[in-house]
């Protein structure tokens, strides 16, 4: 009994492993099918744990901060110090950054923000190259830089303000590898007061790099961890928030305190200081001035002298001209005696000759004694001359001699006269720089003087310190991959589950065939003793085993393609980590439950009904149902005017209900999916427009440090005046909304001009209907802040800001929007029910036609008193990338919903090619031609195309507006609405791919063959 038993089981197998080999196309569609829905659910459900597995991984790896805090003062050691003493800090670091004009060898600027590496916490991921070692190094933005940069410098521009460039430590920085951070995980980089207000990148730099005493900011991580983005993460920051914040403010006031200490006693210092100094110089400058007085007598002395000398010179002179002259005339005169004496001489000696001739005799004696007494006195007069000429010579020599002496006095006097020239100038030089000493140290001392009485005003205008805490929430990257992965997880909640009720439907449509096909086979088992157990085994194994084969595919593969795909498309925005495949066995077991069910479940429901039938019963053919007239021939004018053809079609769609339902339903999931997938990508994608172009329409918002009316806004009107069409004051707060039970965050807003405001906001409802400014007493609110409490116009509804002044208001209207939660109120409500005046913090600009809007905000932001602006076309720019992104996730939903198309298609025709052998067969008899035949077949496949299609767009229309309800991101609305285009392409998409089966369904037409015809049931 057991052995007979065993060959019933092992027939049963056989026969349904031969079932299976024999009709493969039908069990690879319920395979395919339920391998599609699988791989589609648990794809898109473990997308984001995997993205959020990637990226907490990257993030853990690399140490993100969990707070970073910012104080208007700065930090120092001390506060850091202080921050790390805090029980629940795991580490507390201080850092430097700083935006700055930087050229490249090319000398092209662009404005880069400079941040300090620090040891433990924001690693920077090298791509390339290596880590800086020297101060005078760096790593780069990846995104910004390629390998090619690498070993080239980037300059700190001289176009940068002294105070920018002071925060270096030198000029020049090589970049040594290009790198991730985590601060950045997206494209975003931010906004800047230089350039044209944007940045193009960072720079991560040593802190040697850096000359500067204080701290930027300090980074904060916290010895509790949790889960990305997970609900007790959150949680715990908020509880973090409770102290963070007060300890930041304590030890930014404490560096407060110390700075204006520190401040006066540096101008007290100071001024003592310059008072000693001013005092020395102008001791100094008192001696020199003596000196130069003493210098100027010495000077006047010896001009004094020298002066004398040259008059003595100018007597000697004249002396000695004057004795020259008398030497002369004594020369003369001598020369003169001598002559007369030699003359006087010769003529002696005449008559001496004359004597000697005449007789001897006292006449001769007498005469010669004349003559020698004449002679004696001639020779007396000649040695009287003579003694006068060497007296004379004598005289011409000591005359000589008196001239050389004044030749040399000349030389002394020229020499002294060249030295004291030289004097003069030494003394006119000192003079000269006598003055400019004095004016310097007047110059110096006023200087001195200007600067101490900058740092008194300084110190006067230092404030008490702003802070700010900011969780990693605040970081432009963080925020977005959260906002990305939710709506990829609001996604995978909806689409599934469509796609496991058309796997339903195809399995039952497949199955229902089968045990209608197998009827006779059925009785005979049953006749020859097989239970009904075991007969249902047979229907279940087939179907069963294609459920559990393709749900195993399907998980293997959906786990890996799917979140593969959608991260490699966020890839493109976000610098994260290597991606790793999660195979949630969770998720394994529950689609496998799902998958039997809709494939075992509908197989047992398909054979319950056969398997109550006797087998007598069953092993006749089934009776044909009693013919019917379609609603096409209760219209004779339509049905008069067919063609016989055209009767036939229209009565096989009409009149076999089964398939009819099938096709259109099953066809109509298809189109269903194609245009929820299109629909999902046109409500997405023009929230940007809508918000930014149609409802926020001022160019900029700006956000002051202080409220606009205390502070000094002459820098911010100067720049209006010269770049803005118009502005306008605004009241912004931070509040929450409360409507029963119901509590919502919020922004409240209270222009100063209500008038005006026409100008920078739209406020309309979703039909385009104008929504009228709120008076005294109303608030307007928008859409989804509206829907999530259930606010209506007319409800009362309290809301409450940051500092617990509490509004009761009445809701006069509600206003399309968005992007975030708004409460519009006038400034009389504020005023009204608080007893306060409203602080206006913030303002909304539009800039002349034709200017840069970029630049226009880099001149705001380096006014005083500018905290940040938001140029309302980066804020385009962020949401449309953004959602951009979620163009790959549509197209994979578009890419499967065709698949699951085809599948369908291909099934259905499958079994109605199936159904209607011995009839196609028939026709082929009869004289068909290949293309009437299959024009006869496939003419009912377009006809029922077209209804699915009509009828996908009804169930579309309303899966589409489902599944937007359930991609619900926290302040963030969708405009949800169907394109046209959309529309024609899901109807195109659908008729593309029935002609695709259509196509290959047609090899299958000319493969029966026509003897089949001959082997109808009498």
């Amino acid at each position: 009994m057991v052995r007979k038993r065993n060959a019933m089981k092992s027939t049963i197998f056989k026969t349904t492993v031969r079932e299976i080999r024999e009709s493969l196309g039908r069990y690879m569609a319920i395979l395919a099918i339920v391998a599609l829905g699988v791989g589609f659910f648990t794809g898109l459900k473990v997308t984001k744990p995997a993205m959020l597995k990637a990226g907490g991984e990257y993030l853990e790896e690399n140490n993100l901060y969990d707070l970073r805090l910012l104080s208007t003062v700065g930090f120092d050691e001390s506060d850091v110090k202080q921050l790390n003493e805090r029980e629940g800090v795991e580490i507390a670091e201080g850092a430097v950054y700083v935006d700055f004009l930087a050229q490249d060898e090319e000398g092209t600027e662009s404005v880069l923000r400079a941040h300090s590496l620090l040891w433990v916490q924001n690693h920077v991921v090298v791509r390339a190259g290596r880590m800086p070692t020297a101060p005078d190094e760096c790593v780069v933005d990846s995104l910004v830089f390629t390998r090619k940069d690498i070993g080239t410098t980037i300059r700190v521009s001289d176009n940068n303000e002294e105070d920018t460039r002071d925060m270096f430590s030198g000029t020049e920085y090589k970049i040594v590898g290009i790198c991730d951070a985590p601060f950045y995980i997206n494209y975003e980089r931010g906004s800047t007061a230089l350039g044209n207000g944007k940045l193009k990148g960072y720079v991560y730099i040593p802190e040697a790099g850096f000359d500067t005493e204080a701290y930027t900011e300090v980074f904060v991580r916290l010895e509790e961890k949790y889960p990305l983005y997970s609900q007790e993460y959150k949680d715990y920051i908020d509880e973090v928030m409770d102290w963070a914040e007060p300890l930041c403010e304590e030890v930014a006031q404490a560096r407060y305190v110390r700075l204006k200490e520190d401040a006066q006693w540096q101008i007290a210092d100071g001024e003592r200081e310059l008072d000693k100094r001013v005092a020395e110089a102008e001791d100094k400058l008192e001696d020199a001035r003596q000196e130069l007085l003493d210098g100027e007598q010495e000077i006047e002395d010896a001009r004094k002298e020298i002066a004398d000398g040259w008059k003595e010179i100018a007597d000697g002179k004249a002396e000695i001209a004057d004795k020259r002259q008398e030497l002369a005339d004594s020369l003369t005169e001598l020369q003169d005696g001598k002559q007369e004496i030699e003359d006087g001489l010769d003529q002696l000696e005449e008559k001496r000759i004359e004597a000697s001739d005449m007789e001897e005799g006292d006449e001769k004696d007498g005469y010669e004694t004349g003559l020698n007494l004449a002679e004696a006195q001639v020779k007396g007069k000649k040695a009287q001359v003579e003694s006068g000429l060497a007296q004379a010579n004598m005289g011409s020599r000591q005359l000589e001699a008196a001239e050389n002496t004044i030749a040399r006095q000349e030389e002394k006097l020229r020499d002294a006269q060249k030295k004291l020239e030289d004097s003069e100038k030494e003394l006119a030089d000192g003079w000269e720089e006598y003055e400019e000493n004095r004016q310097k140290l007047a110059d110096e001392t006023a200087d001195a003087r200007k600067e101490l009485e900058d740092a008194r005003k300084e110190l006067a205008d230092l404030k008490e310190p702003d802070t700010y805490v900011l969780g990693r929430d605040k970081n432009i990257g963080y925020a977005s991959f959260e906002s990305d992965s939710d709506i990829v997880e609001g996604i995978a909640n909806v689409f599934p589950i469509f796609f496991f009720l058309v796997a339903a439907l195809v399995c039952i449509t497949t199955m229902t065939r089968m045990v209608e096909e197998q009827r006779t086979q059925i009785g005979i088992l049953k006749a020859l003793g097989y239970s009904e157990g075991t007969i249902m085994g047979k229907y279940l194994f087939y179907s069963g085993s294609a459920a559990m084969l393709g749900c195993g595919i399907g998980f293997l593969l959906g786990s890996y393609i799917f979140p593969t795909v959608i991260w490699t498309a966020y890839r493109i925005m976000y610098r994260l980590g290597d991606f790793h495949v999660i195979l949630d066995w969770k998720l394994g077991v529950i689609s496998l439950v799902v998958s039997i069910l809709c494939s075992m479940g509908t197989t047992i429901a398909t054979c319950r009904y056969e398997l109550t039938s006797v087998a007598a019963e069953l092993m006749r053919p089934k009776a044909p149902k009693s013919g019917k007239r379609i609603i096409l021939e209760r219209i004779p004018f339509l049905w008069n005017h067919m063609k016989f053809l055209l009767k036939v079609s229209a009565r096989n769609i009409f009149r076999y209900k089964q398939r009819f339902y099938m096709m259109v339903f099953g066809i109509g999931g298809c189109t269903a999916l194609l245009l929820t997938g299109f629909g999902v990508k046109d409500s997405i994608s023009s929230i940007t427009y809508n918000q930014f172009d149609e409802i926020q329409i001022n160019d900029m918002s700006v956000i002051f440090s202080d409220p606009y009316k205390s502070m000094d806004s002459s820098e911010f009107e100067a720049v209006m005046a010269d770049n803005a069409r118009s502005y306008t004051l605004a009241f912004e707060e931070s509040g929450d909304l409360t409507l029963g039970d119901k509590t919502k965050s919020l922004t409240l807003v209270a222009p100063e001009k209500t008038e005006d405001i026409g100008l920078y906001l739209n406020l309309h409802t979703t039909r385009d209907e104008p929504v009228a400014y709120p008076g005294k007493g109303e608030v307007v609110l928008t859409e989804k802040l509206a829907d999530k409490c259930n606010a209506k116009i007319g409800d009362m509804v309290t809301i409450q800001d940051d500092d617990m002044n509490e509004l009761e208001l009445k809701v006069s209207g509600i206003s399309e929007n968005y992007v975030y939660n708004y409460a519009y109120i006038s400034p009389d409500t504020w005023k009204e029910q608080t007893g306060k005046e409203p602080e206006y913090k913030s303002a909304y600009v539009n800039v002349r036609e034709g200017a840069d809007v970029h630049e226009v905000s880099a001149a705001i932001m380096n006014c005083d008193g500018v905290a940040s602006v938001t140029v309302n076309d980066d804020m385009k720019v962020r949401f449309s990338s953004m959602m951009k992104s979620l163009d790959y996730v549509v197209l994979l939903i578009i890419g499967c919903a065709g698949s699951l198309a085809f599948i369908v298609l291909y099934n259905l025709t499958n079994i109605n090619i199936t159904e209607r052998l011995r009839e196609i067969a028939t026709i082929k008899v009869l004289g068909f031609y290949r293309r009437e035949t299959a024009s006869y077949v496939f003419r009912e496949n377009l006809v029922l195309t077209g209804i699915g299609a009509g009828v996908g767009l009804i169930m579309g229309y309303y899966l589409h507006r489902f599944v937007m309800y359930n991609i619900d991101i926290d302040m963030i609305a969708f405009d949800v609405h169907i394109a046209p285009r959309s529309v024609l392409l899901s109807i195109v998409l659908t008729f593309i791919f029935a002609g695709i089966v259509d196509w290959v369904m047609n090899k299958k037409l000319d493969a029966i063959n026509m003897a089949e015809s001959m082997k109808s049931v009498e």
